[in-house]
């Protein structure tokens, strides 16, 4: 009961999520926990170091984290919840994120963001009662907010290559700093990215169309 006592909810969504990725990645069916008066000292220190770390790393989103080692290491099956407190969890997501940010702009996971992107861009616009074309000059604390968004992975670079200022802006500011906001691998390709987009057979029109059908929903 003392551990009931001292469990926050943010620690149970941990560990169910967890549960949730364990169960899907091998296809069988899942179901959430509810009582926690029976959780184990070790698994109870374990939640504590996640939710720490979680909190330290606010951009990181705790589902994709716990999915990237199933992604990325297709045979293994298991991953102990105490896996996920290690440099090489760590090191799976970081490695899954450049994946799929260098993923064709018309892979159907990337098409996929590039939506959720756009809806992101929308909600964030009316949350801050800015319009469409003013989301790619807004500031968080003094930074670019769509910086803070691709470190977050809450937009798609191919989506804010739909902004004409979006390229300009990032070169204004200071390279170091970008390249440690947004990931080296990002800053540097972004020519990359363009071409790529520009490319498309698809992502380029779902982009442009996006942003018009935003602006006109605005």
């Amino acid at each position: 009961m003392e551990i009931l006592q001292l469990i926050t909810e943010f620690e149970k969504h941990i560990y169910n999520t967890y549960l949730k990725t364990l169960r899907t990645s091998r296809k069988l069916p899942f179901k959430l926990r509810q009582d926690f008066s029976e959780l184990d000292a070790q698994l109870y220190n374990t939640l504590k170091k996640l939710s720490h770390f979680f909190k330290k790393h606010a951009h990181i989103k705790v589902e994709d984290f716990f999915k990237a080692p199933f992604s990325l290491y297709k045979d293994e099956t298991f991953f102990s919840l105490e896996f996920f407190y290690t440099l090489k969890a760590i090191k799976a997501y970081t490695l899954l994120n450049k994946k799929q940010t260098m993923q064709d702009p018309d892979n159907i996971e990337q098409l996929e963001f590039i939506k959720k992107s756009l809806i992101f861009i929308y909600n964030f616009c009316k949350t801050n009662h800015i319009s469409l074309d003013q989301y790619i000059f807004h500031k968080t604390n003094n930074e670019y907010s769509f910086m803070l968004h691709l470190q977050q992975h809450n937009v798609s670079v191919y989506a804010l290559l739909g902004f004409d200022n979006f390229e300009s802006l990032l070169k204004k500011q200071n390279c170091e700093i970008a390249k440690f906001v947004i990931g080296e691998d990002l800053y540097n390709n972004i020519p990359v990215f363009r071409t790529k987009l520009y490319n498309s057979n698809k992502a380029f029109n779902l982009v442009k169309l996006g942003i018009k059908k935003l602006e006109m929903k605005a």
